[in-house]
């Protein structure tokens, strides 16, 4: 009986301390369970070692963990992991599970006799379907004959965040049936989130209090955080795109802390009333934008952003915590469920991410702790949201009556005043139908008066009888401003003294539009009238001083110590009878002559050229008629031109330059006015008068006319 029980003692020895080391032996028993204390590992930081190496590597170059499921701090090491599988249960098919569905790359070789048989390929840098088992997870099919030891080596490497090396093998059956219950779960935290951020986007529509939507945008990617830590984001989101399923967890989990610092700093009303504590949220949230930029960066900068985007998110965390019983102990009111909901978080954040740094070992506490505690976190903050929705609803009822109240009373305020307006009222509108029919009266006497002195006006103008008879190719574009106008036109026949017969006509400007213009165009013509008929002046220089000192004279009757500041701009012509000679004076306003390029232009000045036309200009005297108290009166200069048979004369008022319309509601300008005298300058008399009254119509379109318009134009035939 004492060697029987020796021999078992023996037997059980050697099962717990004989076995060779890196060599896991399945049992009913222990399928689906960690062998991370099995297997051998062998970290190579300069990633120079290749299979070939490892293969040959000597068991002593390994070591082995002495935790199941480790995690494995920030590195961009690789890890070559070695083991063999002796296969003594009843199970044929199996799944071997390992590293975190968010790691790089993952290698499975099958070895055997010194070679590799079999590659699989895993992790996230590769397409999803490139995966031997299309699964969320980093999963492998294995193939294990019973009671025969066959050998793997695995080869796990990631850009600079954690890598972890849990190793379980599973029976195909008890693996589906597990994750059929992880899934329910996952499903449970996930609809919780979505309900979450359905509620209160109804809350943030309702009430239009950003707080809600700084709330439900960090919930929104600290769902997402765990969306891509259970290896989903490469599932259904970056199937086939390596580089932003590599960055959008720590992307998700740095959005989710920067939301989280604008919630509880909107939330506790921080930036109003501490300023200090403003800036430090402020700096987390700068630093946390600056690890986000690294993210994006090749090189030593990516690998450097994963534990910065860790570190910064431990210290805006333990901010925010230490923010709200610092307000408390000023006595500042914080709700309870907001400052447990924190508490929670930050025990589950600091677990997690402490596991990041490897500070804690086991994998499976420190990312499972960040999903309990960010579920829980998110359910409490919830609670005290439907408070706020509670407080921000009464807030709203009680200045709802305060309104109503102010309203009543507002309104039995205006009831009162509207019996005393509505009398008043009556009164008024007595005076007012009284004043109504006097200005009415006065209106139309004034607006007959106005009609009365247009026909004054058109009185002294020439008829267009006159004109045609003096000038038979000639037309006249007059088109006041108002009822009567400030611009005239003149025309009168004489005879030098050496029997030679001229037509003088003229474009006047006078100052002012409407009746101010009008008396001062009866004025003037009077004037010109006067000095050629009576005073046989035939020269229009000559008339144009006549001109001048008339309406000098005339401003200054009847003025104490002061003249009145009017007077005219004027272009005076007398043309020969036989249509040879031009003369020409001008008070500012200048003469065009229009003539075929390449005749004789004598010491005519060229303005514009256009379709073998040329336009001439002669430029009148600066100063106009009349003259202020300090001046002189300057005499004008008279200009001869010969003309040749086909040249076109205009003179005119700045009324059609000046005019404003157009797409860019600009002046119509003195270039493009002469351009337009170009194209119709070979046109019959009346046809070029049609053009010009379209055009200025057309580029006025809505606009008011801002002068009085005039142009005459004369063809030599």
């Amino acid at each position: 009986m004492r060697k029987l029980f020796f021999l078992y003692f023996i037997f059980i020895f050697s099962a717990l301390f004989g076995q060779e080391k890196g060599t896991i032996i399945l049992t009913e028993d222990n399928l689906g369970t960690s062998f991370t204390q099995q297997i051998l590992i062998l970290e190579d930081k300069t990633h120079s070692l290749e299979i070939e190496n490892i293969i040959k590597k000597e068991t002593d170059d390994f070591y082995q963990l002495d935790k199941d499921n480790p995690s494995v701090k920030f590195a961009t090491s690789r890890f070559w992991v070695k083991f063999s599988i002796e296969n003594n249960s009843n199970e044929r098919e199996f799944i071997l599970e390992t590293a975190r569905p968010i790691t790089d790359k993952v290698f499975l070789y099958q070895i055997k006799d010194g070679k590799v048989v079999r590659e699989y390929i895993n992790g996230d840098d590769f397409d999803y379907s490139q995966k031997d088992i299309l699964h969320r997870k980093n999963l492998f099919p294995l193939t294990l004959k019973k009671g025969e030891p066959q050998n793997f080596i695995l080869e796990l490497s990631s850009g600079g965040e954690g890598i972890n090396i849990p190793l379980k093998i599973h029976a195909v059956r008890d693996f589906y049936t597990a994750d059929y219950k992880m899934q329910f779960r996952n499903g449970f935290y996930y609809g919780v989130m979505c309900l979450i951020i359905v509620i209160y986007f109804f809350f943030f529509l309702l009430l239009k209090d950003r707080t809600f939507l700084y709330y439900i945008l960090y919930v929104f990617f600290q769902g997402l955080l765990q969306f891509s830590l259970d290896g989903y984001s490469h599932q259904h989101f970056f199937t086939n795109n390596a580089f932003l399923v590599n960055r959008f967890p720590p992307f998700a989990g740095a959005m989710a802390i920067l939301f989280m610092l604008i919630y509880v700093n909107h939330f506790l009303v921080i930036k109003t009333n501490y300023k200090k504590l403003h800036l430090a949220f402020k700096a987390a949230g700068v630093l946390m934008i600056l690890a986000i930029i690294f993210l994006f960066l090749p090189g030593k900068l990516h690998a450097l952003s994963y534990p910065m985007i860790n570190a910064f998110s431990l210290l805006s965390i333990l901010l925010s915590v230490i923010s709200i019983f610092y307000l408390r102990s000023k006595r500042v009111k914080v709700d309870n469920y907001f400052t447990l909901a924190f508490v929670i978080l930050i025990s589950g954040a600091v677990v997690f991410i402490l596991g990041n740094f490897g500070v804690i070992k086991n994998s499976t506490i420190s990312l499972n702790s960040l999903k309990i505690s960010s579920i829980l976190e998110v359910i409490i903050l919830s609670i005290s949201m439907s408070y706020k929705y509670r407080e921000l609803q009464k807030e709203k009822e009680e200045a709802q009556a305060i309104v109503l109240k102010n309203l009543q009373e507002r309104n039995a305020f205006m009831d009162e005043q509207n019996v005393k307006l509505e009398h008043q009222v009556k009164e008024r509108t007595a005076e007012i139908n009284l004043q109504k029919e006097e200005l009415a009266t006065i209106n139309e006497e004034v607006f007959s008066s106005i009609k009365y002195a247009k026909r004054i006006q058109e009185a002294i103008l020439p008829s267009y009888e006159q004109i045609k008879e003096l000038l038979p190719e000639s037309f006249i574009l007059n088109r006041p401003k108002d009822v009567v106008s400030g611009d005239f036109y003149f025309m009168e026949k004489t005879t030098s003294k050496d029997g030679q017969e001229y037509v003088l006509f003229a474009a006047v400007d006078c100052t002012g539009h409407g009746v101010p213009g009008a008396f001062m165009s009866i004025v003037g013509s009077n004037l010109l009238s006067q000095g050629i008929l009576e005073k046989k002046i035939h020269s229009p220089a000559k008339a144009l001083d006549y001109l001048n000192e008339g309406v000098s004279a005339t401003l200054k009757q009847n003025m104490d110590n002061s003249t009145v500041r009017d007077g005219m701009d004027i272009a005076l012509c007398a043309l020969s009878k036989d249509l040879k000679q031009l003369s020409f004076a001008g008070a500012k306003n200048p003469l065009y002559i229009i003539r075929a390029t390449g005749k004789d232009a004598g010491t005519l000045t060229e303005k514009q050229s256009l379709d073998g036309l040329t336009l001439y200009e002669i430029k009148g005297d600066k100063h106009p008629i009349g003259k202020y108290a300090d001046e002189t009166l300057k005499e004008f200069t008279n200009h001869t031109v010969q003309l040749q048979k086909g040249d076109v004369i205009y003179v005119f008022s700045d009324g059609y330059a000046d005019q404003f319309g157009g797409e860019r509601n600009k002046k119509f300008n003195y270039r493009r006015f002469r351009e337009l005298l170009l194209k119709i300058s070979q046109l019959e008399m009346a046809e070029q008068l049609e053009i010009l009254e379209k055009e200025f119509e057309k580029w006025r379109g809505n606009e008011e006319q801002v002068d009085d318009v005039l142009v005459v134009g004369v063809k030599v035939k």
